[in-house]
């Protein structure tokens, strides 16, 4: 039974690789490390100040109530490694044990246990709650759109090395073409997984740009009047991962994000005054997209 499980591994792997070697290439973690680059050391300090006074005592990161979260952490664990904050991983190791082991993680919470744990542990190691076929096969209870369910299960996909996995979203967005008008996010997921899996990205792309709004920003929806960092951070990433030419907006792009940035993190919009540890993740990611 072992070699058979090796051996459709092993064919897995070889017929995903082209796929595989995609996504390693425009990872989130190259984003980030290119953002590092685009920003003074003064300014690092004090993100790695304000990054570490999120880190809870229990190891994860505080959600806007200052709770350790599950969903938060993953952006903590991105934006640590991103800005060299090795101390915060041994309590960060702990902590996604600690919630792992004692309650198994549903929807959203259990895709980013499975991100975690294969940054953290590697993917051999997984937990018996954390088996790769809970990867794909996971319902959506958080009803969120199936394209950018779709988007999570193959970030979990590939962080666990689950090749199969990557097979299963690849035939979902080929069988999947009814579209309503989706959102900035989803619209940018989608453009990912269509050049991921060699489908024409012209049109999706041209959807996605439908959403600027000529200041630098993305908004959520086409009929938003203002734009947010999560936005304009996801839609700058896909279209940077296609490989658009981002020089025309890069000018107005590094104004709008800087002008989210307060003592040492980002906030969501311009009405926003608190930052916290998912839009400050944006906030480099925007900025890591916009470094040629």
């Amino acid at each position: 039974m072992r070699f058979w499980e090796t051996f459709l591994k092993t064919i897995c792997r070889i017929f995903t690789a082209k796929y595989h070697g995609k996504i390693k290439a425009n990872s989130l973690e190259s984003m980030l490390k290119k953002s590092v680059h685009m920003i003074d050391e003064q300014t690092l300090d004090e993100m790695r100040t304000f990054v570490k006074n999120l880190q809870t005592t229990s190891g994860g990161f505080a959600d806007k109530g200052g709770n350790s979260d599950l969903y938060y952490t993953l952006f903590g664990c991105f934006i640590a490694e991103a800005l060299g904050l090795d101390q915060v991983m041994p309590l960060l190791k702990d902590y996604v044990k600690e919630v792992v082991c004692t309650k198994p993680p549903k929807g959203v919470y259990l895709k980013s246990a499975i991100i975690l744990w294969a940054k953290l542990f590697g993917n051999e190691t997984f937990p018996p709650v954390l088996r790769r076929k809970t990867i794909t096969n996971i319902k959506n209870p958080d009803h969120q759109p199936a394209l950018y369910t779709d988007f999570i299960n193959l970030l979990a996909a590939y962080y666990s090395e689950d090749y199969s996995g990557l097979n299963q979203v690849k035939k979902r967005i080929e069988t999947n073409h009814k579209r309503t008008e989706l959102p900035c996010s989803v619209t940018a997921a989608q453009l990912i997984l269509l050049d991921i899996f060699g489908k024409p990205t012209q049109e999706m792309m041209n959807e996605l740009n439908a959403f600027y709004k000529k200041n630098g920003s993305f908004s959520a929806t086409i009929h938003t009047p203002v734009g947010d960092l999560l936005s304009t951070a996801v839609a700058l990433y896909a279209l940077r991962f296609v490989k658009a030419d981002l020089r025309l907006i890069k000018p107005d792009c590094l104004n709008f994000i800087d002008s989210l940035y307060v003592d040492g993190g980002f906030c969501a919009t311009a009405t926003d005054v608190e930052p916290d540890v998912e839009y400050t993740f944006y906030g480099l990611l925007a900025l890591g997209a916009l470094n040629e």
